[in-house]
């Protein structure tokens, strides 16, 4: 497992990703994780700043972003970043029960419940891997 941890980071670690989630524990740990895998990540801590990013720096290969969020929900911005971005993966990160909805599952490669463990953070980057025909 870890081998093969160690395999889809070598060809994904050049990517930019974006984590976002509202709860500043989950965030940082979150961070922390992501760049041991990813070259560049960048952390936000509500869509609407995730947003903003996205427009001002673009060049992000992998949106991971929590759902539930004050100001502007994740379900908004995975919309908003989809209708604009059909190449970026997107990950969506919930710690609710329940899965979705509006049918906006459908817009995500990648759908991870908390408290996320290697398991499904190594299948995220199977599909990530899979995704970019690397």
């Amino acid at each position: 497992m870890m081998s093969d941890m160690k395999a889809m980071r070598e060809k994904i670690k050049s990517l930019h990703a974006l984590v976002v989630d509202d709860e500043e524990e989950v965030l940082n740990s979150s961070l922390q994780f992501m760049r041991k895998i990813f070259h560049s990540v960048d952390g936000a801590e509500n869509g609407e700043t995730a947003m903003k990013m996205f427009k001002d720096k673009g060049g992000y290969d992998v949106l991971i972003t929590d759902i539930k969020m004050p100001r502007m929900s994740g379900w908004d911005l995975i919309r908003s970043i989809r209708a604009n971005d059909t190449e970026v993966f997107i990950a969506a990160l919930t710690g609710s029960p329940e899965l979705d909805s509006n049918g906006l599952i459908r817009l995500c490669d990648c759908y991870l419940k908390k408290p996320v463990n290697i398991e499904a953070m190594a299948q995220m980057l199977e599909k990530i891997v899979k995704k970019r025909g690397m």
